[in-house]
């Protein structure tokens, strides 16, 4: 498929199938274009964030699923970190790159994530890389001296459980399971960034638009009417999960 050029800039983790990264997340690209921050976070809560994670000057710091580098660019702001940022998603890279050019970005899976120290560990939105909250909350932990952030879904109670049936997302923990997990793995919760209504309702609304411009936009593209006919399914799927799931992002300090 046509792409732009990979800048040299990015590093491409060992195993990595570029092109293959290309074509399996340009769906992603049109429906998270966009976006600035591609999770269902506020720029308060974003921020919120980054003041907890206290950032000083020196930090390493890794994001895993950066997305459009916004959480590191905001880190970098706040210090003089020595920043790095892995997705498999070259789209993705290409906007984080430009907003923050003078930190590191690596195209790869964040399971293969060489294995080394950071102050600073993050992941928002990309638990599926270590198969949940409590796998990817280990990950973070066994790579940072200091301080995780790990963003995910969690059940609203457990009767939500039951209600969501054979569905994926019945597999997401309750807050206390959470608190649980990462006590379980020598973390000690500071805080929960629970985003209010309208930042998943616009995170949300932001994908339609998101998905009807890439449309417009690329008339030849034999998936745009696919994209821009599935309004309807994604505002049923945003009903459906928003009932019984809420979305949060736990900060915690490495004891």
């Amino acid at each position: 498929m046509d792409h732009p050029p990979l800048p040299d800039t990015i590093a491409v983790l060992p195993g990595t199938d570029v092109e293959d990264a290309w074509e399996r997340f340009h769906p992603f690209e049109a429906l998270h274009h966009l976006h600035t921050i591609c999770d269902p976070l506020t720029s308060d809560d974003l921020d919120e964030v980054v003041a907890t994670l206290d950032p000083r000057d020196g930090d390493r710091v890794l994001d895993v699923a950066c997305g459009h580098g916004e959480l590191l660019a905001r880190m970098a702001e706040r210090a003089d970190i020595d920043g790095t940022g892995i997705d498999l998603s070259p789209w993705v890279l290409l906007r984080a790159i430009a907003r923050a050019p003078r930190l590191s970005w690596w195209l790869g899976d964040g399971a293969a994530t060489p294995d080394d120290t950071w102050d600073i560990t993050t992941c928002l939105g990309g638990s599926w890389i270590w198969d949940g909250f409590k796998g990817t909350a280990a990950a973070l932990a066994a790579r940072a001296s200091r301080r995780i952030a790990i963003g995910d879904l969690r059940l609203r109670s457990p009767a939500d459980r039951v209600a969501l049936g054979d569905a994926p997302e019945a597999a997401s923990l309750t807050e206390g399971e959470q608190v649980d997990s990462l006590r379980s793995l020598d973390l000690e919760p500071i805080t929960q960034i629970v985003p209010d209504e309208s930042a998943w309702r616009g995170y949300h609304e932001l994908v339609i638009e998101s998905a009807r411009t890439y449309a417009q936009a690329h008339p030849d593209d034999p998936g745009a009417d696919h994209v821009a006919m599935a309004e309807s399914s994604m505002r049923n799927e945003y009903e459906r999960l928003t009932a019984h799931l809420a979305w949060t992002v736990w900060v915690a300090d490495v004891t």
